[in-house]
């Protein structure tokens, strides 16, 4: 909990549900939480001993794992690090999942400045990709600096995430896309992933 800030954004997640919250305040091992959007609180249960709380430090990915209930307010919610029995912190637990470099099939499509689709759709593969972005392989279809797309990331496992991104670097055959719009689901998912990768294999 350490790592934790308050106001800080971070996902929280009971089974396959997650929402954005933002944190308020931090005690004594415990964290208490606002939703982002207050009206998301009723999605997750009224107390669950298997919660995750997912977010960012020193530009890497924190997963904690403990307990979710509320106080008496139904949307201010608690999540306390480690009462869980099946899910006390550990190393493991706390891994940070840093920038990973795969090649992954990426969709994109331009987004309009009035929200619709605009032009075709490019099939490209990542470079890298991390919990805040992608780096991807354009070869000969250059993205604008400062655009909006919409995106579609296919993982190993077939399973896909997207959202919006912004493009923030294009240079030569690579171009840097920061998240702007991704589903709590879809940020979990991927945030499980990068953490899987970055999981020490056993010694041959």
């Amino acid at each position: 909990m350490k790592r934790l800030l308050e106001n800080q954004v971070v996902a929280l997640s009971v089974g396959d549900t997650g929402i954005d919250c933002t944190v308020a305040a931090l005690s004594r091992g415990e964290a208490e939480l606002h939703p982002v959007r207050p009206a998301e609180a009723k999605l997750l249960p009224a107390a669950s001993p298997s919660a995750t709380l997912v977010f960012t430090s020193r530009g890497g990915l924190v997963m904690l794992r403990g307990a979710l209930y509320r106080t008496g307010c139904a949307e201010e919610l608690r999540f306390a690090e480690g009462t869980s029995p099946t899910a006390s912190v550990t190393a493991e637990q706390r891994r940070r999942a840093a920038r990973v470099e795969i090649a992954l099939p990426t969709s994109v499509t331009a987004v309009a400045a009035d929200g619709t689709l605009e032009g075709e759709e490019q099939e490209l593969v990542t470079r890298d990709v991390s919990l805040g972005g992608l780096a991807l392989e354009t070869r000969r279809a250059p993205l604008r600096n400062g655009s909006l797309l919409r995106f579609r990331v296919t993982l190993p496992d077939m399973s896909e995430i997207g959202g919006t991104a912004r493009v923030v670097r294009a240079a030569g055959s690579v171009c840097g896309l920061r998240f702007e719009d991704v589903a709590p689901a879809d940020r979990m998912k991927l945030a499980s992933y990068l953490v899987a990768t970055q999981r020490p294999r056993p010694a041959a």
